[in-house]
């Protein structure tokens, strides 16, 4: 089965009002022909640390994934996004003297190999590739994906923090008054789905 994917920009901009994932454009960054989104969830690993999803498309024609600071809520480093391709270039090939004062060129080059990312240089395009990517990399098809444990690693918690606050409840009434135990059910919502704690 084939993966869809979205092909303009209209329905990429629908996508992101669909999901929540907002324009967290600064004015400095839009003069720069800078744009910057921002998912609605964080990603949260097993050690509890939160991560908050930005990513960012440039005018240059970079793709990136913003690594923001975890209380500053700044953006302190990226990765790059776009696809790579590999590229032969060749650089002359020098010999030095007997004591490494001159060099001479010896009438060759060496090749090297270097990966070197694919810029995106239309706007639209860039918008597009961005909310490909976000779909398949955080939304299909991702069961095993941290942002899955992040939501079961927090109805943990709160079923934890429920149970003990339902415990230290029924402690109080009983030491109160002992008929006026009840027994309630507590619900959440997470991202639209509900989760009965009780």
């Amino acid at each position: 089965m084939t993966e869809n994917k979205v092909t303009n920009i209209h329905e990429a901009r629908a996508i992101f009002d669909l999901l929540g994932i907002k324009d967290v454009t600064k004015d400095w960054q839009s003069k720069q022909g800078t744009q910057v989104f921002e998912l609605p969830f964080k990603t949260m690993y097993a050690g509890g640390q939160q991560e908050i999803n930005r990513f960012s498309i440039y005018k240059s024609g970079y793709v990136r994934k913003m690594v923001v600071h975890p209380t500053k809520g700044t953006s302190y480093s990226c990765y790059q996004l776009n696809k790579t391709r590999k590229s032969d270039e060749y650089f002359k090939d020098y010999e030095w003297n007997e004591d490494f004062t001159k060099q001479k060129w010896t009438g060759k080059y060496r090749k090297s190999n270097r990966v070197e990312r694919i810029m995106i240089p239309n706007y639209e395009d860039r918008y597009i590739y961005l909310c490909n990517y976000i779909l398949r990399n955080y939304y299909r098809n991702q069961t095993g994906a941290s942002f899955y444990r992040v939501n079961d690693y927090q109805v943990k918690l709160m079923k934890e923090y429920c149970k003990d606050s339902r415990e230290l409840e029924k402690t109080k009434r009983d030491e109160q008054s002992p008929w006026s135990a009840t027994n309630d059910d507590v619900q959440v919502i997470i991202n639209g789905h509900r989760y009965n704690l009780s």
